[in-house]
């Protein structure tokens, strides 16, 4: 028993080593980022896939319709979902107060594409500019995003992604709210650090945007198309990778984008099974990261109460847990001087610590079963026979 506990703390070593590595690589990538210099106005389209959005969808529309960039140089098309609310109903309305929106209906889809991703190609296909941005129907931005967000795309820059934040909502339990909080937060500062670095990990579609000609270069979403979450981040690995097009990350309080947090443990975790089922199709460096950090949770988590039982070995999860704990305050510090927000640090440790049962659980779940998404029961990935 004692080598074999001896075997597993020199594993738990070698995986904490690459997760405070990678950090490390992260943290001196935000070091690397910096404001956009771009002056041309580009022609932008604005595509927000809904689905079953009514309480949310004017809201977002509305805030849309309030930027300070040119009228005439952007449009915005909501592509509704097969709605069975009144979401469809709603940009109906808007659409006639407003000529700048538009509403594209779909009535079917194919079996063989993932809905979201054929809503965002659809809404793209109807639609003519320079850039796409995309945003989620649950979502407020602010009068400047939009202009703040093209000054990044300067000359050789294809894609560019943002900061989301969580609007408050005192309806949400406290502790569900501040973990979604810093635990989003923190994902976010590590795909920015990536982007300082030229290593494109993860973005959020809420908040991004990306040159047509790149989007075009890279065959759209075709290559992604069966894959039922994760478009955003594997289309701006795709473009890349692939591409003579590079990565900025928006950091300024203007490009932040302001969206709606969950409101119970179940829809967290399956929104976390569904993120965590796009992780395999990563750039291998990623998914090598990925799977290093998942051990080194698992490990830590099942690690940590065995030792208590031969206390020669429990220096080994104390000591790794003490220096997780601080290389991750560290990186949420560093972002939150780079980009002026404040989560409350105060529920850091209780983050911390329920970030270990939540991955492990949005994991096994992801690979094991199933996850729910706006009504719909889904696979990681449709059947090639689907």
């Amino acid at each position: 028993m004692n080598t074999f506990l001896s075997i597993l703390s020199l594993i738990i070593i070698a995986v904490g080593a690459i997760y405070i590595r990678q950090i490390l690589f992260f943290i001196k990538g935000l070091s690397r980022l910096s404001p956009g210099n771009n002056i041309h106005l580009h022609t932008v389209a604005v595509i927000v896939a809904a689905r079953n959005e009514e309480r949310h969808i004017e809201q977002c529309v509305r805030s849309l319709l309030q930027q300070d960039y040119p009228r005439e140089k952007y449009t915005i098309v909501v592509v509704d979902d097969q709605s069975t609310d009144q979401t469809a109903t709603s940009v109906e309305q808007l659409s006639k107060e407003n000529a700048n929106v538009h509403l594209l209906r779909l009535l079917e889809r194919p079996t063989d594409v993932s809905p979201k991703i054929y809503a965002l190609s659809e809404g793209i296909r109807i639609s003519a500019s320079d850039l796409v941005f995309t945003t989620d129907a649950d979502c407020v931005v602010s009068p400047k995003w939009l202009s703040s967000m093209v000054k990044h795309f300067d000359e050789g820059v294809g894609v560019v992604s943002g900061v989301a934040l969580f609007l408050e909502d005192q309806s949400i339990p406290r502790l569900l709210y501040e973990f979604q909080s810093i635990d989003f937060f923190s994902q976010t500062a590590c795909g920015a650090g990536a982007i300082g670095m030229n290593a494109v990990n993860n973005c959020n579609g809420s908040n991004m945007a990306f040159r047509r000609a790149a989007f075009t270069e890279v065959g759209g979403y075709s290559s992604i198309a069966r894959i039922n979450s994760g478009s955003d981040s594997l289309l701006a690995q795709k473009i890349v990778s692939s591409t003579h097009w590079q990565m900025r990350f928006a950091y300024e309080p203007e490009t932040h984008v302001l969206t709606t947090a969950l409101s119970n443990w179940g829809e967290l975790l399956q929104q976390r099974m569904r993120w965590a089922g796009q992780t395999t199709n990563y750039r291998p460096s990623t998914v090598i990261f990925l799977v290093a950090s998942f051990f080194f949770y698992l490990l830590l988590f099942l690690f940590t109460p065995v030792s208590l039982l031969y206390f020669s070995l429990l220096p080994i999860p104390v000591i790794m847990l003490a220096i997780k704990f601080i290389i991750d305050y560290w990186i949420i510090a560093r972002f939150e001087r780079l980009t002026g927000d404040l989560v409350r640090m105060k529920y850091f440790f209780f983050s911390e610590l329920l970030h270990f049962p939540v991955i492990l659980i949005a994991v096994f779940g992801s690979f094991f079963g199933n996850f729910e998404w706006k009504g719909r029961t889904m696979e990681r990935e449709i059947s090639q026979h689907a």
